[in-house]
């Protein structure tokens, strides 16, 4: 296996962009303004959920912003605390945390309330070994797919600088057909799934310039390719 996942080099992407990009206070902008962004995720593997709330002045890709108080954001009533590194305020729980309340408080004393739906849970099929002769079906284990859902699936291989990727936003889809081609392309030996389900909308309260809310289950295996 590479040293390098396709996860680490995501998040160090994320890493180098949000760093990149410039930061302001909340006190320096017109608060109907600030678009807000609501996330929740699950990791399985490190058993983590993490609420975070990011801010941005003039819409989804705006500057960030730093609250300043009395202005604050927290979920299920935990303040959520401001990353200077990451530009967004965030807290982590140990476990499951299936769904929550987040509240934002500007500066002009309005209060925004956010309920998320609960985290909708997915895993892999019994399955060790995937042979590269023919196509794969990966029926996972788990409900459909629903409205506003994607099911990503991440295959990090053998070969160096190559992964594939299948994901499906297929409303009642229970499962991704892999190409024989892809993988072929991964190189035999031990492979990296990365198996995500995401939710993401729109429909969120707050200020005239919008936001939006996604949710996040993420699962990692280890399956051999030959």
């Amino acid at each position: 296996m590479k040293n390098t996942s396709l996860q680490l080099l995501g998040i160090a992407l994320i890493l180098s962009l949000l760093s990149s990009c410039a930061k302001e206070e909340s006190e320096n902008v017109n608060q109907d303004s600030i678009y807000s962004i609501y996330e929740l995720f699950y990791n399985v593997n490190s058993d983590l959920t993490t609420a975070r709330a990011t801010f941005r002045f003039g819409g989804a890709t705006g500057t960030l912003l730093q609250l300043n108080d009395p202005a604050a954001a927290t979920f299920e009533g935990d303040a959520l605390l401001y990353n200077s590194l990451l530009g967004v305020h965030s807290k982590e729980y140990a476990g499951l945390k299936p769904s929550g309340t987040f509240t934002y408080a500007d500066l002009d004393n309005h209060t925004f309330v956010n309920s998320t739906p609960t985290i909708a849970t997915i895993d892999y099929p019994v399955v060790d070994t995937i042979y590269t002769d023919s196509a794969y079906t990966f029926t996972w284990t788990g409900s459909p797919i629903a409205a506003n859902e994607t099911i990503t699936l991440t295959i990090d291989g053998t070969q160096q600088s190559n992964f594939e990727v299948v994901s499906s936003s297929t409303e009642g889809a229970t499962e991704l057909i892999i190409p024989a081609s892809k993988l072929q392309n991964l190189g035999i030996g031990d492979a990296t799934f990365t198996l995500q389900r995401a939710h993401n909308t729109f429909s969120v309260v707050g200020t005239s310039t919008g936001g939006r809310m996604a949710l996040w289950y993420t699962t990692q295996k280890t399956i051999y390719i030959e």
